[in-house]
């Protein structure tokens, strides 16, 4: 579903507080084809439909026409919407004492910042019908996270938020 990279030590440090932390993790979606290997794919699923409507349509079959225009329209509509998300991102880092969130998803940022004494990781496991739950909490608010990432990603995102938290704590200590 997403691709997340977690680093260690970030390369864009600004001082040697956040070099020391090492707080670094972004989520982005998967996108294994590229963009113009998705633009064949639609192309691929459009002609046979065209294809087949046309081979219809010359027979007196002619009112397979608009159900195989809307067949098309739909596949292009369901390929702009995936194209929607290639910027979507999700971003965690330490910077200096404040810990912060960064986020695009499907046009709408958000960005929040949290003091690293004060911020803590929630995590729910997934249940029987719903996804596993990730989030950030602070003063009573409650920022979710890892929306592009799998169940397991989120797992392992929460284990390694919580660790290098309680280590920047140490560390500012």
């Amino acid at each position: 579903m997403g691709s997340v990279s977690i680093t260690a030590v970030p390369s864009e440090a600004r001082n040697q507080a956040d070099a020391r932390v090492g707080l670094s993790l972004t989520a982005r979606p998967n996108r294994s084809l590229s963009l113009q290997a998705r633009r064949w794919v639609a192309v691929g699923m459009c002609i046979p439909v065209l294809v087949v409507a046309l081979a219809f349509a010359a027979q007196g079959a002619w009112l397979v026409m608009p159900f195989a225009g809307l067949e098309v329209a739909l596949i292009v509509l369901a390929y702009r919407w995936l194209r929607s998300g290639d910027g979507d991102f999700e971003t965690v880092r330490a910077c200096g004492h404040e810990l912060l969130l960064q986020r695009s998803i499907r046009g709408r940022s958000e960005e929040a910042r949290f003091n690293l004494h004060w911020v803590q990781v929630v995590f729910e496991p997934a249940g029987i019908a719903r996804k596993s739950r990730l989030a950030l909490r602070s003063h009573g608010r409650l920022h979710p996270i890892g929306e592009l990432m799998t169940d397991e990603e989120r797992s392992a995102a929460a284990d390694y938020l919580a660790a290098r938290i309680r280590h920047a704590r140490a560390a500012c200590a």
